[in-house]
This record gives structure tokens, sequence and C-alpha cells, in this order.
């Protein structure tokens, strides 16, 4: 009896790895949380593998997380392939520690294991060049459903239509390995079946137990690496990470990680339309294969029974805003119920009459400001003075999007007419505050104030925050410091300022000063330090508070560097804000820019 499965090119780089894999196949017919087990563990021992190459692998002690999250740390895995390792973290844990999972689920994390062993073996296995064929499914589970049967069917004539010799021995070895077990008696099959694998597992185990030295090895010789050839390392692991391929059901998992992670309820397996789901009262819930008169839209998103949002998702797609076309039409077309309609539908762009204010479309791939139409997630606002289309950097969660339908979006006409909110300002803070709402009212996202010395940032940028905050044109506000001396100075004059209602600017809007970490869900000011911001990566105190809409950077000193080095965080920046106002030191005059910048 051989052994033939999806990873043994794994082999020639590390035969343990490809052994993990071949168990995790075999587990596939009678024992799916074990599958699952067997993917997390190879997915941990790829990760480490990688963190000791990049010489993040100070202890064999670390654990998935630790690797996953130092990798992350120094951008020495890509976002795509990070997404690949939380998926088998996520389901291995449940099947680690709650015996769970489906035949379903064990199919899709094999095929998401096999896509991160190729990058892995591409990028640190020498084989750059490596095609690799069409996933082979190993053979039906003895439980198998009929959608399930219909999957590995599917599968199959793909393989076998494929012009991959390996792809079509390893469907030759299956179909030969189930003929010699149909020859011989079923207890007879099962004894030797039995015996065999569990001699395989107890090799394969007695084998991992040694890749302890071999990380450390791989961490001494990284090192002793000079740093340019690790960036190098990552650079071509990056690039392999582009050529990662992923079918359709296996993007929508993905996808579900996502918009779970979230804060959505979400299975585009189990909640459909088609399956009698149907949104509830208390539910935040993207219900997929939604009814439209243009086709099922791909997911349909409800909070509170009401639809918020549809999302046009496809794997295949190259020109991701270019697919927004369809969104609209579902957007549209849509098929809802009085009490399924969000409150304001429909809203009117030229002709056409919206039933839903939010549309989405997605790849599943993260997004990359280099390549941002070919990935990401892109958005666009019906609303009547919703702007542009636009790409984000993560999904919007529940909250977010109520929060969104709340904001109040200015008429032009109306900004230069109404009397300003704080007392006390100059004539020409008051040109500037009426052109900047200017330019937020017309669609532009970065906007940058220069002015002298002691011509009053600070109290500017206070004065244009109470204004978008009283207006609801944007419900959070990040301040951002170059140093703590001046949030101390920021937080001082935001309790001295008066506003035309008498009270204090803190007083009417709650501000989350520097010693608070997480802001609470109320606060509409964070006053933070830019080294705090992005200085913590993944630990970042607003990454657990959702988009703060506006990003001020104040200084009475000269801050041009910062700003340039702020400027360039874009990928990072983006998924926090939609309009980054920036007020910036200079020793000329007083001076207002306002630069267009393509999105």
């Amino acid at each position: 009896m051989g052994v033939s499965s999806n990873f043994d090119f794994l082999a020639s780089q590390d035969e343990r790895l490809a052994r993990l894999g071949a168990l995790a196949e075999r587990y596939f017919f009678d024992d799916a949380p074990s599958t699952l087990i067997k993917l997390r563990q190879l997915g941990e021992f790829i990760a480490k593998e990688v963190a000791a190459r990049h010489g993040l692998l100070p202890s064999n002690a670390v654990t998935f997380d630790d690797a996953l999250r130092a990798l992350r740390v120094k951008s020495a895995l890509p976002r795509e392939i990070a997404e690949l390792f939380f998926h088998l973290k996520r389901v291995g844990n449940a099947a680690v520690h709650e015996n769970v999972g489906t035949t379903a689920e064990a199919l899709s994390a094999l095929k998401i294991a096999r896509a991160a062993a190729i990058w892995f073996h591409q990028s640190y296995g020498g084989a750059p060049n490596l095609k690799p064929g069409p996933f082979v499914p190993p053979a039906a589970p003895i439980d198998a459903t009929k959608a399930l049967k219909a999957e590995l069917e599917e599968l199959r004539s793909q393989a076998r239509a494929s012009s991959d010799s390996e792809a079509k021995a390893l469907l030759a070895y299956q179909e030969a390995e189930a003929a010699r077990l149909k020859a011989i008696s079923a207890a007879e099959a099962q004894q030797q079946d039995r015996e065999f694998w569990e001699k395989y597992a107890a090799e394969t185990e007695a084998g991992l137990r040694k890749t302890e030295a071999a990380l450390r090895a791989a961490q001494a010789t990284a090192e002793a690496t000079p740093p340019l050839q690790l960036d190098l390392l990552a650079l071509l692991a990056n690039r392999q990470a582009e050529k990662v391929e992923l079918d359709e059901a296996t993007t929508r998992i993905l996808i579900d990680d996502q918009l779970r992670a979230a804060g959505w309820i979400v299975d585009s397996s189990k909640l459909r339309y088609s399956a009698g789901t149907r949104p509830q009262p208390g539910q935040s819930i993207a219900i997929s294969e939604w009814p439209t008169d243009s086709g099922p839209a791909d997911y349909a998103l409800f909070i509170e029974g009401r639809c918020v949002g549809v999302i046009e998702a496809k794997r295949g797609v190259k020109d991701v805003p270019g697919r927004l076309g369809q969104a609209k039409r579902y957007a549209r077309d849509i098929k809802l119920t009085p009490d399924e309609t969000s409150f304001g539908s429909p809203w009117l762009q030229g002709l056409d009459r919206f039933r839903v204010p939010f549309l989405f479309v997605t790849n599943g791939r993260p997004y990359v400001k280099q390549l941002a139409t070919k990935s990401g997630i892109w958005f666009w606002d019906a609303r009547p003075a919703g702007g542009e289309p636009r790409a984000l950097s993560e999904w919007f969660s529940p909250r977010d999007l109520v929060e969104r339908l709340d904001q109040v979006t200015n008429d032009l006409r109306e900004i230069a007419d109404r009397e300003l909110g704080v007392t006390g300002l100059r004539p020409y803070q008051d040109e500037a505050i009426v052109a900047v709402e200017a330019a937020i009212a017309a669609g532009q996202q970065h906007i940058l104030l220069a002015m002298a010395t002691g011509t009053g940032k600070t109290r500017l940028a206070i004065a244009l925050m109470y204004e978008l905050l009283r207006r609801k044109r944007f419900r959070r506000i990040l301040f951002l410091v170059d140093r703590n001396a001046l949030g101390r100075q920021t937080l001082d004059a935001m309790s001295t300022t008066d506003t035309s209602g008498f009270l204090k600017f803190d007083q009417v809007f709650p501000v989350a000063d520097l010693a608070r970490k997480f802001p609470e869900a109320t606060d509409r000011v964070q006053v933070a330090t830019v080294r705090l911001w992005f200085g913590e990566s993944s630990t970042t105190p607003m990454s657990r508070v959702r988009r703060p809409v506006l990003m001020t950077l104040s200084s009475s000193t000269r801050l041009t560097a910062a700003i340039r080095w702020t400027l360039s965080c874009a990928k990072t920046i983006s998924g926090f804000v939609t309009s980054k106002i920036i007020c910036r030191h200079t020793g000329g005059f007083s001076t207002i820019s306002t630069p267009r910048e393509s999105r």
C-alpha cells in the first residue's frame, strides 16, 4: 500500500510536511475534525519555518499565534497568505477544543492548506517556477451530502480534463486503491487500512519531533544573513503570493472569515436565501444568494432586519471597481418586503432608484495600494452626495454602517451661509474652515493646511472638528500629534475652547486622551501620537475602534518629514480613515492647499 496526496511536492523540501498533508487527506474519509487538526499542524509548522527563515523565531516554544504575529509585525508574511493561515488556525482550534468540523469545512481547509503549501514551496523551497496541477479531491467521506458529492465530482472532472500528469497520476492511484480495497472483504480492508495509517501516523509524529533542530538551524542561518538578502526573500514571497489561485467556493470561505471578523453573522454555505435564511431583529447578518431581478446577489447585508448593503464577490475579477455596475443592478433590483427595506429608501441617482444604500465589490484579495483596482474591497455610497467609489482595506462593521447611515452630507451652498459653532475665530480661520468643508463636500479626501507660527493651527483644528461633528458629517476624529507635549497642549485647548452653546469643546464631544489606550465607543475624538499610532502595528490602540473618519496632524514645530512619512503610509491609514486633513507649520504666510488626489 503506497501513499500519494495533493501535498507530495513538499517531500523534496520536507517529507514531514508532505506526510502531514497525506494524513489530513486520509482522515477526510471518516474523521473531519482530525483532518482540520492535521492541517492546523501543517500551517503552524510552515509559519514557524517562515519565521525562522527571517530570523523571527527566538524560541521553538513560540505558539502559532506568536509566529504569525512576528511575521505580520515585520511585514514578512503577505496578507493574502496570512488569511489562509488564520483560517487553518481557527477551524483547527475548534476541532482540537470542541471536536467539531464538517466534511465541507475539511474539504475547504484541504484546498486552503494546499494553496499555502504551494506558496511556501515556491518561496522558500527553491521552486519559484513550480506549476501545481489542479486539486484532486480525496475519496468521498462515508457521510457525504449530495452537495459535497457534487463538488467532489466537479473537482475530479477538472483534474481529468487538465493536462497535468501529476494530477492524473493521483487520480489513477486513488482509483487503483479503491479497486484493491473492493477486491478483498470489508473487514480485512478496514484492518489493513487502519494498521497502515496508524503506523504512518506514528512515523510522522516521530519525525515532527525532530523539527526543533531544523528550526534552530534556520534561525541561526537567518541571523547571520545580511538584512538586504532577507528583504529580497520577503519580496519574492510577496510576488509568489500574487500568484495564489483559489476556486470560487474557497474564496467565499475566506470572504466569510473577513466579514465574520468585522462582526457579521455569516456562513455562505448555510445562511442562504434558498435554504430559508431570513433576517431577524437583533441580528447583523450576511445572507448569501439573496434574490434580485438581475440574478441572486452574492451577499445581502441586514441590520435589525433591514437591508443596508449588497456585495458582489467574484474571485476571478481583475478590475474590481469595474464590477460595481453589477452591484448597482443588485441594489436597484433587489427583492425586499417593506419590513426588510432601509428607512429612506429609495435613493435617487440620476434615473436610477437604489433600494439599498451601500454597495461593495471584492475578489477576496487583500488591498494593495499599488494594485488598487485589482485588489481589496471597493465601496460606493448610493445616497445623494455619497461620493465616488473608493477602495477599503477591510470590511465595515455593522456599527460602522449604522453610524454612516446617521451621517449628514451638506450641500455646498449651505456651508458658507451658516454661523460657526466655535467663537472668537479670526477671519482667515473662518475662511479656512469654509474652504475645507467645501473640499470635503466636493469629495476630496486629502487636504493640507499650511500656516505660519502663531496663526492658531490648534484652535482652527478644534473649530473644524466641532463643525464636522455637530453636522454629523463625520462620526469620529483622530487627532495626531508628533509628541506627548503637543498632545497635552491640544487636550488643554479642547477643555478651554468655548462654543456657541456656552460649553467647552470636550463637554460637547467626549475626548479620549493620550492615557486611554482603548477609547470608548462613545468617544468622538481620539488624541494620539504618531509613534503610538504606527509603532505598535497590530496592537495599535485604534485597531479596536472602528474607523475614525478624519485625520488631523497639528504641531507648532516643523513637521515636513513627519507629514511626508504619514502620507506615505496611505496603505495603513486607509484602513482607518476616509479623509485626511493635515495642519502644517510653515515659516511663511498662512496658505491653504487642498490637492485633489486620484482615487
